[in-house]
């Protein structure tokens, strides 16, 4: 090829380079990352005090958090504490919720299961009781799991996004009625004590009294960390409580304090047994409202076990 022959073959090639780039620029093709759209980009989750969580058509089915004294309580349920990291995730999941456009037809809702009947409603509110956002979840994605379809109430846009709540409330294939699972949200931690803080535990048990403390384990080397030792100090045989009624029960129970280092002092108190087959009971911590199911490996294992032989 002649190198005149060449060059016009290269500023033709050149011509149509540049004619691609210029119509790709006024097209606004976006790659498949520009399109999607963060949905709350100014939701601010520490604005958020009430998150609601229903089917329209069974309110009393679903959940409510709400934010007291600066911590989540489940106010749907006796106000017991919720666990704050996962209450606190669902906002700022809700924030970072990212989505493309499915559909703008109402009439498509039916096909996503996103009408106001049918989809889960996640309202937050602030202070005041304000909204500060509501959508609906309609089904999951088979294709993709922890996706999901999602419209803002009062809009007709649907959107496929990152985040499946259906699932994360256990309400996939869920009668509408059924009550959401509690459990998941619950605190179920009786009290929160760090170990090595503890220096004396005292085990109430079939009306014997038992007192362990942790006493410092002697060493010539005064380089190696302190060690400590866990000693029964008295009784060597659990003593025999004259009067039960004193310990707030009108019949003898199962009561475990424990006393940290800095004269703390925190008592689980153990009742009835719940039923004869589980054998599970009831336990309190002293001095706060709240009643929970304690298992009979846990019981059995803080007040049968260590004392079988006494």
């Amino acid at each position: 090829m002649r190198n005149k022959s060449f060059i016009v073959l290269l500023s033709v090639l050149g011509v149509l380079i540049i004619v691609y780039i210029i119509q790709n620029l006024s097209t606004g093709r976006k790659s498949a990352t520009e399109s999607f759209i963060q949905l709350f980009p100014d939701l601010n989750p520490s604005s958020v005090s009430y998150i609601k969580v229903y089917k329209q058509e069974y309110p009393d089915s679903g959940l409510a958090f709400a934010k007291k004294e600066g911590q989540w309580v489940i106010s749907s349920y006796y106000d017991v504490p919720g666990k704050q990291s996962d209450i606190e995730k669902i906002l700022q999941d809700a924030k970072n919720i990212k989505g493309e456009i499915r559909s703008t037809k109402p009439e498509l809702f039916d096909d996503y299961e996103i009408t106001d009947s049918l989809a889960l409603h996640l309202e937050f509110l602030g202070p005041d009781s304000s909204e500060v956002a509501h959508f609906l979840v309609g089904k999951g994605v088979k294709q993709a799991s922890r996706s999901s379809f999602i419209r803002n109430y009062n809009s007709d846009t649907v959107y496929m996004v990152n985040e499946n709540f259906i699932s994360r409330f256990a309400v996939w294939q869920a009668e509408p009625s059924k009550k959401m699972p509690v459990n998941r949200w619950t605190e179920l931690k009786m009290a929160d004590v760090n170990k090595d803080d503890v220096k004396s535990i005292e085990i109430v048990a079939k009306r014997k009294k038992y007192l362990f403390e942790k006493k410092e384990q002697a060493t010539e080397d005064t380089l190696e960390p302190i060690k400590y030792v866990w000693q029964q100090i008295k009784p060597k045989k659990g003593k025999i409580l004259d009067n039960p009624a004193e310990l707030g029960f009108a019949k003898p129970k199962y009561i475990a304090s424990i006393t940290t280092t800095d004269g703390e002092t925190i008592s689980f108190e153990f009742g009835n047994m719940i039923d004869t087959t589980s054998k599970n009971v009831y336990a309190m911590v002293k001095g706060k409202p709240f009643v929970y199911k304690v298992t009979n490996y846990y019981f059995s294992s803080l007040f049968e076990k260590p004392f079988e032989k006494d």
